[in-house]
């Protein structure tokens, strides 16, 4: 089964036949991509603890590799991406701030032309795009709900907030444009983000979500883990056909990807809002893990292998789905979002976007 390669130390990305070749460097040894020589191969696997080598290299076998996610300075070779376009391997990168930087997409696995005009028809009908963004908030309405009851079940004292929601969550139909309907969806997640003091088991600072730069441990999390997210909505967009820079709930004007920003919405709880409250609550990342600059505050390199580890697991783990009535993983769940988009988009069945419940 192919996986998702974390590469976090600085690294030049080459090609080898048709593998790929890995090797991790420190700034003070760090080379110009001129001086990247395609045929050295001397190999150790990256990670490993040799004194004598300032340099650590490794092998992937293309073949194995999902997508590619890097979290240090990175250098490539066009036969890297060449390769990487071979084997339909998206290449996503963040800062060492944990910021998305952007993509590479080689071309469409599944180039339909058919899917992107039904796309923007969708989009340009106001109702049609309406019905599809109240799919999208009411389904990560459910499944942020789904979390609160989880932990309501376990003694946190959460019903009034709980039955709060949900009234704001039956007022979701009545919904007359995209505009309003954000409006109310912001009023949900300050409800939602105001309850994560009663989940979390040590006391911890967080009063509300401040983006773009994170003010504390939680919004570090969260601002991390929400790139993780969009970044996989990415690579099942790309895989089903679809069209990123067509969304519904998030307009075109708001970012060059909205719709992987749509499908992460749903996902969002049941992912990345539940690995953070493992990764706190197990104190698996603490606070000695996080960097301040000012008022600022972002994840060492060792958190953010915490984070990732963790979030991987979380996709590879498998829950009964709801219309299949079969287990599936989270990674598949979300590609079948993305195709049941489709039927809608194409053959107008109907839509409704993903639910946990509890």
């Amino acid at each position: 089964m192919r996986q998702n390669l974390y590469l976090f130390s600085n690294s030049i990305l080459r090609r080898k036949n048709n593998t790929l070749y890995l090797e991790a460097f420190d700034d003070k040894n760090a080379k110009h991509e001129a001086d990247i020589d395609e045929d050295e191969i001397d190999a150790v696997l990256i990670g490993e603890k040799d004194k004598d080598k300032a340099v650590r290299k490794k092998f992937v076998p293309a073949q194995n590799v999902e997508s590619v996610f890097t979290f240090g300075e990175i250098r490539f070779t066009s036969q890297f991406l060449g390769c990487l376009a071979t084997y339909f391997i998206p290449l996503h990168t963040f800062s060492y701030y944990g910021n998305y930087i952007g993509s590479f997409f080689p071309k469409d696995e599944i180039n339909s032309g058919n899917i992107i005009l039904a796309q923007a028809e969708k989009y340009f009908d106001e109702s049609k795009r309406l019905y599809i963004a109240k799919s999208f908030i009411t389904g990560a309405t459910v499944n942020a709900l789904s979390n609160l009851k989880y932990y309501s079940f376990r003694g946190a004292d959460l019903k009034e907030e709980i039955a709060v929601i949900t009234d704001l969550m039956n007022t979701l139909e009545n919904a007359g444009t995209v505009g309003s309907l954000m409006g109310t969806e912001g009023n949900i997640k300050n409800l939602y983000y105001g309850c994560w003091k009663k989940i979390f088991r040590q006391e911890v600072e967080f009063e509300k979500r401040v983006k773009n730069p994170p003010d504390n441990m939680i919004n570090s999390l969260l601002s991390f883990g929400n790139m993780m997210m969009y970044s996989v909505c990415l690579n099942e967009i790309y895989r089903t056909g679809l069209n990123p820079s067509i969304g519904y709930l998030h307009s075109p004007g708001d970012n060059r990807l909205p719709l992987s920003y749509d499908i992460a919405e749903v996902f969002k709880p049941v992912i990345t809002d539940k690995v953070i409250f493992r990764v706190i609550n197990l104190e698996i990342i603490k606070e000695s893990d996080f960097e301040k600059k000012g008022n600022l505050m972002y994840m060492n390199e060792k958190a953010k292998r915490k984070f990732v580890e963790e979030f991987d697991e979380r996709m590879k783990t498998t829950i009964l789905h709801p219309v299949l009535k079969r287990n599936v993983s989270y990674k598949t769940i979300v590609r079948l979002e993305c195709y049941n988009l489709i039927n809608y988009l194409k053959e107008n069945k109907n839509y409704e976007s993903f639910k946990y419940i509890v």
